[in-house]
Order: structure tokens, then sequence, then C-alpha cells
């Protein structure tokens, strides 16, 4: 098995998750126990409001931004070498509904060695996209990634 340390992701790449579909009853069954507003659970009292139906709860989102996170860089025959993510900017830019087709498209656009050593810094863009290619979720986020050992040079 092959690591993919912090030398290995360039700045300015850019990653896709398979597509995939929001699942309207993990939707709700999330929404219920987590985050029960009506417009996030009740279809007749979200038809009223100005989604105009029943739309994801924001922790589901997120859940679903982890999740395809994970189809990128926690891949059995590669992981990254991942020690932590901090400093979270989060923008829901567009109401996620079931159904809706989305990917997962991951930037690095940013990097620099830890003052620690043994670590670097990235900086990426998680943008969650649906299928008319709309940015429905952004998650800017600093992780911290092992660099490669010195045995491995």
């Amino acid at each position: 098995m092959s690591v993919c340390y912090f030398e290995d992701i360039p700045e300015g790449a850019v990653y896709w998750s398979p597509p995939f579909v929001v699942d309207r009853e993990e939707m709700l069954a999330y929404s219920r126990l987590n985050d029960p507003w009506p417009f996030h659970i009740d279809s007749e009292a979200a038809r009223a409001t100005h989604f105009g139906g029943v739309i994801a709860s924001g922790g589901y989102i997120i859940t679903l931004m982890y999740r395809s996170c994970h189809t990128i860089y926690n891949k059995a025959n590669e992981p990254w070498a991942f020690l932590g993510g901090f400093d979270w900017t989060v923008k829901f830019r567009m109401p996620v509904k079931a159904g809706d087709v989305l990917r997962n498209r991951t930037t690095v656009f940013d990097k620099r060695l830890s003052s620690k050593p043994g670590r670097g810094l990235a900086k990426f863009r998680h943008e969650l996209v649906n299928e008319a290619n709309e940015s429905v979720f952004v998650l800017e986020a600093v992780a911290m990634l092992a660099t490669r050992p010195k045995s491995d040079l």
C-alpha cells in the first residue's frame, strides 16, 4: 500500500468524487433526529416556504461532504497521510433536495510546511456541485498532513 504525503499533493490540484444521489429517506432520518425544523421534515409545511419543498439540513450536507471526501483521500490503496483539519469557513449557497445529484470538487489552493517537523498545512476548498454544475455548498478548511518520512526519500 502506498501513502499520499503532503509533498504528493500539488497546490492547484483538483480532485473529484464520484457522483451520488441525495437519498430522501436518509436525509429525512438525519433531520428528524438532529435538525427537526418543519422545512427539513414536513413536506406540506416546507411547500409553504420560499424553498418550495423539503430541503436538507446543513448538518446533513456537511455529512455528505465528509462522505464524498473519503472517496478522494481515504482510498484503500493510497490513503492520504491526514493528521487533522481545522479553521473552517462554510457557505450554504443553494438548497439541497432529495434526488439531487452531487459531486465533490476538492481543490488545493495553498500549502506550506508547518513550523513543527514532519507535517505540512494545506488549504482545501471542498465544493458540492449539483447536476447543473452549480455550487451548492463550499467548505474551506486547513488540513494537516504528514510529510514523507526521511526513510522514504
